[in-house]
């Protein structure tokens, strides 16, 4: 049986309501969300620090005022 399988039987196993299910989804988003950030600055679909922040001041300010 491969990992992936093995993984998936035991996912089977774990009932609706259980608590791990949030906890497996939101570090498996995290995984990859990490691999596509990896994916991009390998091919240089990266921004320099100044214009994020620049990109993010801009965004918030958005909302902020929209919420006004």
């Amino acid at each position: 049986m491969s990992t992936k399988e093995q993984t998936l039987s035991w996912l089977a196993e774990l009932p609706e309501d259980s608590p791990a299910w949030r906890e497996l989804h939101d570090d498996a988003r995290l995984l990859r969300d990490i691999a596509m950030a990896e994916a991009d600055v390998r091919n240089g679909r990266e921004r320099p620090m100044a214009e994020a922040k620049k990109l993010l001041e801009h965004k918030w300010a958005q909302r902020r005022s929209k919420s006004a």
